[in-house]
């Protein structure tokens, strides 16, 4: 049996008492205020939300409908269990079980039944359960099997867990961590309570139990769970053979702020235990539930920054099995998201088919980038620059006109954060302050300011078109969805010849072999693989330019090199970004290395149904990117397609 610690909070966050005479300890959270594993105090314990029913609803208690307008009433967000406000303090404490007690053998899972308030089919004959006339039908939480009363003595207690058995991590597979000591005399009070400090801290830290101490040459041997206020603070994680648990995080300031819908909704699919918000324990304490847990995947419900933070999560915390990871775009650009087939933003789609999309999904390798900032020795500029918010790059690292867009987008954000409420607002201040970065030009011949060495080659920018920008590109996505290397050709093999181009001072060069590629026809013919430990360096001729090849206008960027290391070196201040988080940074020398691959899920590719409607939609193209999977036997190229839109050749003109 695996093992695997994790602190437990018993508090719930947010959250007040029904009433001071409330003996049902049943959890009443605000209407904005949502459910993380802080609040699963104990088994059976609601937690309640007001909740408006847009159809007759009725009490499980006092069997009388819910009416009046607005929310009308309570719903546990663990087990949909519905009760008025008057009566949640006479509540049973009849919620699920989110682990067991202790391990049996031969344990079965059972079905947990919610009667009523779950109008659907009756799964055994077909018919459709009628909740409209009081407390009818039954819907099991966990495999979502919805019955009619008389129907129920027709199945079996047993609980498959349904169409999302691959995810759920049932409560069967998960039991308290049992720590075995010698005792043969009476512990005081005081070290009772410091023995339980001991224990709590070192299974946190090294995530199994440590057997406690000998008291006395000839003791029984007794059996013992770390508990505070009766909770479990350690766990043990047994899955079902053949399964892929799926640990969720999610940042609920991401994007269009839908992160807390989501939490609910994924809360009542899954076991809470599996699902963790990001805003009040960081990835670390989910990461330390499953860090035992064999082939389990991840899911990061939000932007490319979040995506960021869970992937350092994994590295500080050297795990023997790297998960692979899978996104759920909340946040604004979504350029990963994009890259790995699940969207450029979630809009409101079923969580259930993303959930069964993720068990489709295949297991592909990405490259990660170390960025290392070092300030040159002859340096004038004495003005500290903003703190650098990553060392790692996961899609681009840029310096220049775009990022100088966003820099002040992060600004007027951290301002007036009450006017980036959603996504789409977030897109038109982008589109605003491109415009504005159009006419004032404030990077201009950024190409006088920079040297750029590619795997020792320097990079002849003096006798090139002048650049307001430059890009180093991971993933063939930016400004959520610009492909600024372009589709090349993808008939044609990649072909890597000796760089001619003029090279610098001995120091800004080197006579070893390289495998920079920057002639004009290999750059042509060139492909960009997110797993091919290449970055890709591009020019950009200003923010115009950008937004051409973002509505199709222009083919691509300007293609620079492809190489597998960077060596920049600024001479005045300059906006940069890395993954869309900007800073001003001054005057330094820049080394930029592969780092590692990590998995990640590509999604399946999208099913093209015809309708009427899809006739007049422009047809997508699709961009061939192949990307080294990860199978059992070993790495191996996997092609996959990301649809592009594409644009008309002409445009109509008016006489």
């Amino acid at each position: 049996m695996l093992s695997c610690a994790t602190d437990c909070l018993d508090v719930c966050g947010g959250g007040g008492r029904l009433s001071a005479g409330d003996e049902s300890q049943n959890d009443l959270l605000p209407e904005d205020d949502d459910v993380s594993l802080e609040n699963v105090k104990d088994d059976g314990v609601h937690v309640w939300r007001l909740k408006h029913f847009n159809k007759p609803a009725y009490c499980n208690l006092c069997l009388n409908m819910l009416v009046g307008f607005g929310k009308q009433g309570l719903s546990c967000s663990f087990c949909k269990y519905t009760v008025h406000e008057r009566c949640a303090a006479r509540a049973p404490t009849n919620c699920i079980s989110t682990y067991v007690k202790s391990k049996k053998a031969n344990q079965v899972m059972m079905h947990h039944w919610v009667e009523g308030n779950y109008p659907a089919k009756c799964t055994r004959c077909r018919k459709n359960v009628k909740t409209y006339n009081g407390i009818t039908g039954l819907h099991c939480r966990w495999c979502q099997m919805t019955l009619h009363n008389k129907c129920a003595s027709q199945v079996k207690p047993e609980c498959t867990l349904g169409e999302l058995r691959d995810h759920i991590l049932p409560p069967i597979a998960i039991c308290p961590a049992v720590l075995e000591r010698q005792r043969s005399v009476p512990l005081t009070q005081n070290q009772s309570n410091r023995k339980l400090a001991i224990n709590r801290s070192e299974s946190a830290l090294q995530g199994l139990t440590s057997p406690g101490s000998s008291q006395g040459s000839q003791g029984s041997r007794e059996e013992e769970t770390t508990q505070v206020n009766g909770v479990p603070t350690s766990f043990q994680v047994t899955p079902f053979p053949g399964s892929h648990p799926l640990l969720v995080f999610i940042n609920r300031k991401s994007g269009g702020k839908q992160g807390a819908r989501i939490l609910r909704k994924l809360q009542y699919l899954l076991n809470p235990r599996q699902v963790y918000d990001l805003g009040r324990s960081g990835p670390g304490l989910g990461l330390q539930f499953f860090k035992d847990v064999p082939n389990f995947r991840i899911l990061c419900c939000g932007g490319d920054g979040t995506v960021g933070w869970v992937l350092d999560a994994i590295d500080k915390l050297h795990l023997n099995y790297k998960p692979p990871l899978a996104v759920l775009p909340l946040g604004t650009g979504n350029d990963l998201g994009r890259c790995l087939r699940w969207g450029g933003g979630y809009e409101g789609e079923s969580l259930f088919k993303i959930l069964k999309k993720v068990e489709k999904s295949q297991v592909v390798a990405m490259d990660r980038w170390q960025i290392e900032f070092s300030p040159p020795s002859d340096s004038t500029d004495d003005e500290p620059g903003d703190p650098i918010p990553y060392n790692i790059i996961n899609n681009y690292f840029s310096i220049g006109v775009d990022a100088s867009i966003a820099h002040r987008f992060h600004l007027m954000r951290e301002k007036y954060p009450e006017r980036f409420n959603s996504r789409m607002k977030n897109k038109l201040w982008y589109f605003e302050f491109g415009t504005s970065e159009t006419f004032s030009a404030t990077c201009k011949r950024l190409h006088e300011e920079i040297d750029i060495m590619c795997d020792g080659v320097a990079l002849d920018l003096a006798n090139r078109p002048p650049l307001e920008g430059i890009a180093l590109l991971n993933i063939p996505s930016i400004y959520g969805g610009c492909n600024l290397w372009g589709e090349g050709s993808t008939n044609k093999k990649r072909v890597k010849k000796s760089p001619g181009t003029k090279r610098k001072d001995d120091k800004w060069s080197t006579d070893q072999g390289s495998s920079v590629s920057l002639a004009s026809m290999d750059l042509h013919f060139a492909m960009q693989d997110i797993g091919d430990k290449l970055i890709e360096v591009v020019g950009m001729e200003g923010a115009m330019h950008a937004g051409q090849v973002r509505a199709g206008l222009r083919s691509s960027g300007r293609r620079l090199a492809q190489c597998s290391s960077v060596v920049i070196r600024t001479r005045k201040r300059l906006p940069m970004q890395i993954d869309g988080e900007p800073w001003m940074q001054p005057p330094c020398t820049i080394h930029i290395t592969h780092k590692n691959q990590v998995p990640v899920l590509m999604g399946p590719p999208p099913s093209h149904k015809m309708s009427f409607m899809n006739m007049f939609k422009a047809k997508e193209k699709d961009i061939l990117i192949s990307a080294p999977s990860l199978t059992a036997s070993g790495p191996s190229t996997t092609v996959v397609s990301i649809p592009v839109p594409s644009m008309p050749s002409t445009f109509p003109i008016k006489r």
